[in-house]
């Protein structure tokens, strides 16, 4: 009986990156190989596989129905190459990573370290806590190994683990985003893509706002919400019972734009104990099982 063919791994990966992205730019710059390699890649695999994967859009490339029920195989073998791997050295690995996050996304890891911790006991885990454009720099610096950061769509760089969308949060019953100026509780500026997204909407929108307070933490912005002086903007999975999310139309404020979860990595080679963690930060985070 003829062997079946065996599927390249690489090709699948980079396959993947191509969705997820949105174009063979990105996902050749994600992957760090060249456009031309990786649009090699896709046709070997179309050719293995007999059909199309692909299909362009005047705004991306989308899968196609086959690229649909591929990408699903894909992923679970790329998961299964990763989870032999893992498995078969987890006596080896060892050392110190450096992650870095925001503190407000801590509640996409616990599970996701302690996984980790429980995987690598000889590994040293250090969290530090920063805003995204400060942890993107000390990743570029080589500062720290890893980090999960919040990236406005339009801007290029690291792994996409996924969007979600903005959305206007304030407390159940108040009119503070019927006030003008709409006073708002937001990180500070020039440090956030939430706070960058959400004066922007309302400055093409025509409408007035102003600042009434800041905070480095979502926990003290909360607390002013609550209080009905002020509208935030945040994601779904941030907004707890107490506070309201807003419907944009009924509620006079301009719609938002979705935004980036994203995964940088440092330019050199990645140590074992820290491709670990990045290889499980996405399989969990981009899963919604963090």
């Amino acid at each position: 009986m003829a062997r079946t063919p065996v599927l390249d791994l690489k090709a699948l990966q980079s396959f993947v990156a191509i969705v997820e992205t949105g174009s063979f730019t990105d996902a050749a710059r994600q992957m760090r190989y060249s456009q031309s390699a990786i649009s090699m890649q896709i046709k070997r695999l179309e050719a293995a596989l007999g059909v199309s994967l692909l299909a362009r859009t005047s705004r991306a490339l989308v899968p196609t129905r086959a690229g649909r029920e591929t990408l699903g195989y894909a992923r679970e073998m790329l998961r299964l190459n990763s989870a032999l791997r893992e498995r078969l050295s987890d006596n080896e690995i060892a050392g110190r990573v450096r992650l870095g996050l925001p503190a407000d996304f801590a509640l996409y890891l616990p599970e996701t370290l302690g996984l980790f911790a429980e995987r690598h006991p000889n590994v040293e885990l250090e969290v530090r806590s920063e805003f995204s454009i400060n942890l993107v720099r000390q990743v570029d610096a080589g500062d720290i190994d890893l980090a999960i950061v919040t990236r406005e769509s339009d801007i290029a760089g690291g792994y996409q683990l996924r969007r979600e969308p903005l959305v206007w949060a304030a407390a159940p019953g108040s009119g503070a985003h019927l006030r003008r100026p709409v006073p708002l509780a937001l990180w500070p500026d020039g440090v956030c893509a939430f706070r960058t997204a959400a004066t922007d909407a309302l400055d093409a929108a025509g409408e007035s706002w102003r600042s009434a307070f800041e905070s480095q933490a979502f926990g003290a912005l909360r607390a002013t919400v609550l209080a009905g002086l002020a509208v935030t903007v945040a994601i779904p999975s941030m907004v707890d019972n107490d506070l309201a999310i807003l419907d944009p139309t009924t509620a006079g404020l301009p719609d938002l734009p979705a935004i980036d979860i994203r995964l940088y990595r440092g330019r050199g080679r990645a140590t074992k104990a820290a491709a670990s963690l990045a290889a499980l930060i996405i399989e969990q985070v981009r899963d919604g099982r963090a």
